[in-house]
């Protein structure tokens, strides 16, 4: 149930997939947001705006291009934030991209665990049946402490 993401292989398929999505929407595939796919296609865990600035220094990519993407992939449904390291925000990609899955976050260390197959699907797929609600996205956090800060 309880596992760490290995991370979405960043195959054609992936960023052809992107792409797509890009240009349903009128926008282009640039360098710049394939760049910043593929470093969040590889990452097996959330990545502030920093993390993936840091992590594309070499292709001279300002942090500034990088805080604009993110927004993009926000408000295009490629990725959504998530709490990471007590209070910052990190960002992941979401499905089709990457299966879909919830957080544990620990309050000591700050490490997020993802859970896969989470009992909280079938209560979210109830709520759409009975209230008559169509659940487009959902993001459950659950905090504690993990096993190594116990």
């Amino acid at each position: 149930m309880a596992k760490q993401s290995a991370g979405a292989a960043s195959g054609e398929g992936l960023e052809a997939l992107l792409a797509r999505r890009l240009r349903e929407k009128g926008l282009r595939a640039t360098p710049d947001r394939m760049r910043i796919f593929r470093v969040l296609a590889r990452s097996a865990e959330p990545l502030t705006v920093r993390a993936v600035a840091d992590r594309l220094r070499d292709d001279h990519l300002n942090i500034t291009t990088v805080y604009r993407v993110m927004e993009l992939f926000v408000a295009l449904g490629i990725v959504h934030p998530v709490i990471v390291g007590h209070e910052a925000v990190g960002y992941e990609l979401m499905a089709p991209f990457r299966p879909h899955h919830e957080h544990f976050l620990c309050a000591k260390c700050g490490r997020v665990v993802d859970i896969y197959d989470c009992p909280f699907e079938e209560a979210v797929a109830a709520l759409s049946r009975d209230a008559g609600y169509e659940v487009t996205f959902h993001q459950m956090e659950m905090h504690g402490v993990c096993q190594a800060c116990r």
